[in-house]
């Protein structure tokens, strides 16, 4: 009997830990893969530690073909779904090329997405605390920060510069403000021309506590402890706005800052609000099985579901299951069990689970914990709350390390390096003569100018016969598609000769672009004159050209 294809698109803790309970008991009937942007699974609870240098970031993360080695595992960016073929579309490869996966079963765990639209300029201006990436990114900036403050002459500059403003005290916000204060407090030693006293970090909640998930009597203990260890604990005031030198608050307040750091602004994951499922609350609707209503095969889980735990659950957010990686883990379990029920022609189970507990680290060897009832707080909560994380951790060499890290810190003064990887996303490239620059269905990343040297693109359509050719020579571009968005190439670029290409990324120009409206208008015309008539298929004045430019 064929095995059923199974596609679980995210490796966060739903999709990982619905592919390892399938793999487990399902793998003689069931080919599962899973396809992420990253190679790797990230234990998020662990990003404030890794911002702080308190654990090497290679700790936070366990790759994803070593956890699930039953798992077919792909590396892939997911652009659609095709419900009524049941295929999902992905781009991998070094050449960026389209390729469909078809699917019997498909499960949707590609978590939320980031959306600070609501605060001017936060989006812009704020660093934030999602991936790896991140943490590297704000440690980066905190370390550059202290570097340039140690030498600033002009004391608004210099007060700019030692002001860290956290927005949001959930768990992520409080974890985060706690290790970046101890990050800093620690390194001032090794910095002569800053006074501890010149350091002002903050702490932003609109509501009217911190830790809302925890008892007040919890979240006052943890107000008091952050406040001990010199961080501002504002609460019943939100953010306004941001610029890039300050922060913007609802009571009209202006602080001076170079460092905003947003632990707010859940949003719709962008590809999954152009599905055309189903929304509430910006996730999937689905039922209490974790099916989607009205699409069969299709599940989702994690974040990026909205699963009832109740059978009316109408507006209440507690007849839903929170966003926390202690659900998730269960959530992946349980849709894992009801796949394999629902091919045994067994009824499925509804999703039901009670939080064992909370826990939230403070920094300085203090934390909060509620568990089973029972609420810790201080150095016992502390441990507490190391022990359970440390058993979560996959994999028996990443618990050492990881253990071994925090005795260190304890002893061994922070790490202070500061090391930029990030790449410019504007750069030139080198081209050989003959090298391939764009296969014809390539994903157009970029705008390509040429500054030296020649390049021939050659288009053929099959459905028309229309054959089509330009050489660009300096001074000349193409790959104009990326004002639009990121759209499938119809032709060749191959160099003529040894050539310099000055590539600007999509995101890159799409920012020029809409900050300078004469290039849309320049850019259509250069595509019109460039690619022909609007009644060649492949021109840019085509219907499906026009629909694109109409949609900016």
């Amino acid at each position: 009997m064929d095995k059923k294809k199974v596609l679980i698109l995210g490796g966060g803790f739903g999709g990982v830990f619905a592919a390892k309970a399938l793999s487990s008991n399902g793998h003689d009937r069931f080919e599962i893969q899973l396809i992420n942007d990253n190679n790797y699974f990230i234990f998020q609870p662990l990003l404030p530690e890794v911002a702080a240098a308190t654990i090497h970031s290679s700790d936070a993360v366990a790759p994803l073909r070593l956890l699930l080695r039953h798992v077919r595992f792909g590396q892939s960016e997911v652009m659609g779904i095709d419900f009524a073929r049941k295929v999902v579309i992905v781009v991998q490869g070094f050449r960026r090329l389209p390729v469909e996966l078809p699917y019997d079963e498909l499960v949707i765990a590609l978590g939320m997405g980031v959306d600070l639209k609501r605060f001017p300029g936060l989006q812009e201006h704020a660093l934030t605390m999602k991936n790896l990436a991140d943490a590297h990114r704000l440690r980066a900036h905190i370390i550059g920060c202290l570097e340039m403050a140690d030498v600033a002459t002009d004391p608004e500059i210099k007060q700019q510069l030692l002001t860290f403003v956290v927005v949001g005290a959930g768990f992520s916000g409080v974890e985060t403000v706690a290790e970046v204060n101890e990050l800093i407090r620690r390194a001032l030693k090794y910095y002569p021309n800053i006074d501890k006293r010149e350091i002002r970090v903050m702490l932003v909640e609109y509501a009217s506590r911190i830790l809302p998930t925890f008892s007040a009597d919890l979240a006052a203990y943890a107000t008091r402890r952050l406040r001990l260890q010199g961080i501002e604990v504002t609460t019943g005031i939100g953010t306004k706005a941001a610029t890039s030198d300050a922060v913007e608050l609802t009571d009209g307040a202006i602080v001076p800052t170079r460092t905003i750091v947003a632990t707010i602004g859940n949003g719709p994951n962008p590809l999954v609000s152009t599905l055309g499922l189903d929304m509430h609350w910006g996730r999937i609707k689905v039922d209490r099985f974790m099916r989607v209503p009205g699409h069969e095969g299709i599940w989702s889980v994690g974040d990026v579901a909205d699963i009832p735990l109740v059978e009316e659950p109408g507006e209440e957010p507690l007849n839903y299951a929170p966003q926390t990686a202690q659900f998730a883990v269960r959530e992946g379990r349980q849709l894992a069990a009801n796949i394999v029920a629902k091919h045994e022609d067994k009824p499925l189970k509804p999703f039901a689970y009670t939080s064992k507990g909370s826990l939230a680290s403070l920094g300085m060897s203090k934390a909060v914990a509620e568990v089973y009832g029972v609420k810790l707080s201080g150095t016992m909560a502390w441990l507490l709350w190391r022990g359970f994380y440390l058993s979560f951790l996959p994999g028996f060499a990443t618990k050492i390390r990881v253990a071994v890290d925090w005795m260190l810190n304890l002893i061994v003064p922070p790490n202070i390096v500061l090391i930029d990887s990030s790449k410019p996303s504007t750069r030139y490239i080198h081209y050989r003569k003959g090298d391939v620059v764009l296969e014809p269905g390539m994903l157009i990343d970029g705008l390509y100018s040429v500054n030296k040297g020649a390049l021939k693109l050659t288009i053929d359509n099959p459905e028309t016969g229309e054959h089509f050719e330009k050489v660009f020579g300096p001074g000349e571009h193409f790959g104009e598609p990326v004002l639009l968005r990121s759209a499938p190439g119809t032709g060749l670029v191959v160099a003529l000769e040894d050539s310099v290409v000055l590539w600007v990324s999509q995101q890159d120009f799409t920012w020029l672009a809409r900050a300078a409206p004469f290039l849309d208008t320049y850019l259509k015309d250069y595509i019109g004159k460039t690619l022909g008539a609007p009644d060649e298929a492949f021109a840019a004045e085509s219907a499906k050209r026009r629909r694109e430019l109409e949609a900016l």
